[in-house]
């Protein structure tokens, strides 16, 4: 019995010593894979950082780009009134001159009208 249970024991020690070599060999595998998951996380957010960044500044163009064709457009509209508010820039320099007199005349009038009734202006 010894014969057939001795070759047993040693199969089954030299199993166990290959099963604790394997665990430590996984063990070692695991904790490798786990640094290599922490470094993965680590450049993954750098990456969705650039990214949100990237696309920030995306948006941020196409913002620009809408505003700057606004400005455009509104500038273009406005061209075609650069003569009308030409001329009214001369009529009211036509006008300033002769304002002096119109407030004189129309002050005249309000202190004639004013206080008196027509019974008294008569």
């Amino acid at each position: 019995m010894v014969v057939t249970v001795e070759p047993k024991k040693q199969a089954v020690a030299k199993a166990q010593a290959e099963l604790a070599e394997a665990n430590e060999k996984k063990r070692v595998v695991d904790e490798l894979v786990a640094k290599l998951n922490a470094d993965l996380q680590v450049l993954l957010d750098t990456y969705n950082a650039a990214m949100k960044e990237k696309n920030d500044a995306i948006a941020e163009q196409e913002r620009c780009n809408r505003k700057l064709d606004l400005a455009q457009r509104l500038v273009g509209a406005l061209g075609s009134e650069q003569e009308r508010w030409s001329q009214s820039i001369v009529d009211i320099g036509d006008l300033i001159q002769v304002i002096i007199g119109d407030v004189l005349l129309a002050s005249a009038f309000v202190s004639y009208v004013g206080p008196f009734n027509k019974i008294f202006r008569d």
